[in-house]
């Protein structure tokens, strides 16, 4: 437990180093996550006189500590709140309440999540202020992970009981145990940046909600050129990042009862304008491996191969079409590679994203070789 406890001080230590060198360590809070909601609140009855707008809206800040005192004290727990709440017209406000209440200062060298409400990613004003205070904060890390509350972001942070503590640190070990993704593809706060920055790409960012006292994924948001368009399933997210070539291992059920695990998943990609229509074909091929079921010819495997491909085909292509009717979305996230494929293209669409997204058509293309089945 010292040992613990002279590694936690020191990793402080250094931190004291990277910024706010004139707050010693004892007058400073580290969250280790953050959620923030929207709060709709009336206008003054002057606003209302002059024909103002109704309503205005305030930010719900909620924080997740850590408990310094079973780290720094063998087994024995502390009566100060590990989660605090407190309202502000902006996130600057937010923090000088903290401070004026606490006499400490916020410290984010140790934020694990930042968990959005949906309604923030309803208003735009705010997202962007979001954003540009926490770009213009040194020390905030454009790594940390970027969920939504399905209901709202306080609610999350408040499933303290049965995740054993920080929910900063439950969710980091929750994301760190998704081991299907060929690197860590959990959004982030930086790439909310980069879409506010740029405009041209497809986000998803998970969804969480409460199941049994705990976070879930359940559903994921799709975010395209820095605008919510609604919420997908997780199986049609993973087919999102299965046909990006974003996925380690993706599993399928091309028969009742045969589960097959594909693995070395290889995707590439061709666009070309096909009667004047821009039309992106995907080629994707993998190792597949029985999880259930038998087979035990050749000829059974060679039709168990045909079945997967077909399988593959027809879930992409629906999916693909269903998200680019209802969300003008593109699955492939096409539009970032256009340039080095059809430059012609690329000049009539460029700077035109979301014209791009609704036009486009995808082909999808399968090879999956089984493996193993002797």
């Amino acid at each position: 437990m010292w040992k613990r406890r002279a590694v936690y001080l020191a990793c402080l230590g250094m931190f004291m180093l990277c910024g706010c060198e004139s707050v010693e360590l004892e007058q400073r809070s580290f969250p280790l996550a953050v959620g923030i909601d929207l709060q709709k609140t009336e206008a003054g009855e002057e606003k209302k006189n002059q024909n103002a707008e109704l309503e205005e809206r305030s930010l719900i800040v909620s924080f997740d500590f850590p408990d310094l005192a079973q780290i720094s004290e063998k087994g024995k727990t502390t009566d100060t709140a590990m989660g605090l709440s407190l309202e502000g017209m902006d996130m600057y406000h937010v923090e000088k309440s903290y401070e004026n209440n606490t006499n400490r200062v916020l410290d984010y060298n140790h934020m694990k999540a930042i968990v959005l409400g949906q309604n923030m990613f309803e208003d735009q004003r705010q997202l962007r202020s979001l954003l540009l205070s926490w770009e213009q904060r040194e020390a905030s890390a454009r790594n940390t992970s970027l969920l939504i509350g399905s209901e709202s972001a306080a609610k999350i942070l408040s499933l303290t009981d049965e995740t054993e503590g920080s929910m900063g640190k439950y969710l980091e070990e929750m994301l760190e145990s998704q081991k299907d993704f060929k690197q860590n593809k959990i959004a982030t706060i930086g790439d909310l940046m980069n879409q506010w920055h740029n405009q041209d790409e497809l986000l998803l960012i998970p969804v969480l909600t409460e199941q049994g006292n705990r976070p879930v994924i359940t559903k994921y948001a799709a975010v395209l050129n820095f605008s919510y368009r609604g919420m997908i399933t997780v199986e049609e997210a993973m087919e999102v990042f299965f046909c990006q070539g974003l996925l380690k291992k993706f599993t399928v059920e091309p028969v009742k009862n045969e589960v097959v695990e594909i693995s070395g998943i290889q995707v590439s990609l061709d666009i070309k304008k096909q009667k004047d229509t821009p039309t992106v074909t995907v080629s994707i091929s993998g190792k597949g491996k029985l999880k259930t079921g038998q087979v035990s010819s050749t000829q059974q495997q060679y039709q168990l191969e045909q079945k997967i491909e077909r399988h593959l085909i027809a879930n992409l292509q629906d999916t693909a079409k269903k998200l680019k009717e209802k969300f003008g979305m593109d699955m492939t996230n096409s539009y970032l590679s256009l340039g080095g494929f059809d430059r012609e293209l690329y000049q009539v669409y460029e700077n035109l994203p979301d014209m791009y997204n609704e036009k486009v058509e995808q082909i999808f293309e399968v090879d999956i070789n089984l493996m193993d089945w002797e």
